[in-house]
């Protein structure tokens, strides 16, 4: 019985206990969590045992342990989702499925990260080189000719798209024309490539060094 076992039975009691904190019953776990009834069972009772979930009834409630543990699990898979899904334009289904077999494996620290990234365009850079805050531009805010290096991207349902076409963050892409209607034409890989000024508002970089 593995370790993510055990804790999606917790995540799973947190869940489905609700705001009332109600004890949470077998088939509810077992119905929950993808593994067979015999890993939900062992795991159930190797929670009990290391106190993080009592029995109650027919039930089962989180101790203050085990509800720190199952949400530390949870906001893993939220972030991860998020990433997932509006980051690199995955399917929400498919991103929650990769969340949750990514969330056992993955540490606080690149959780953090990953969550400053989404919420801050540019501030993961920062804070990875020690730099300080730096300012927040879109494509629409640099000239013709610039080189810049892409920070951040916030195009829900897009991402898959502009990934196609080689714009992701990190990537360095050149500003060859700022259209009357505000659409741009980016070099990118040495295509060139026009973005409305919808999506090019979604784009965020910084010049490149």
């Amino acid at each position: 019985m593995s370790s993510s076992v055990r804790e999606d039975c917790l995540e799973a009691i947190l869940a489905l206990s609700g705001k009332d904190c109600r004890p949470v019953s077998e088939a509810e776990v077992g119905g929950a969590v993808e593994a067979d009834t015999a890993e939900v069972m062992a795991a159930l009772r190797t929670l009990v045992t290391g106190g993080d979930i009592t029995r109650e009834g027919e039930g089962y409630m989180l101790t203050p342990q085990g509800k720190k543990t199952a949400e530390s699990v949870f906001r893993k898979h939220r972030v991860l989702e998020c990433f997932l899904s509006e980051m690199l334009g995955m399917d929400t289904g498919a991103a929650s499925k990769e969340a949750c077999v990514l969330e056992h494996g993955v540490s606080d620290e690149t959780i953090d990260r990953l969550s400053t990234y989404i919420q801050g365009p540019g501030r993961h850079r920062s804070m990875r080189r020690g730099s300080g805050h730096r300012p927040r531009h879109t494509l629409l805010d640099f000239a013709e000719g610039d080189t810049v290096e892409v920070t951040m991207i916030r195009c829900t349902g897009k991402n898959r798209r502009l990934m196609d076409l080689g714009v992701i963050p990190g990537e360095k892409i050149i500003l060859q024309r700022k259209l009357g209607n505000n659409a741009v034409v980016v070099t990118v890989k040495g295509a060139d490539i026009a973005l409305s000024p919808e999506i090019a508002s979604t784009i965020f970089a910084e010049k490149a060094a």
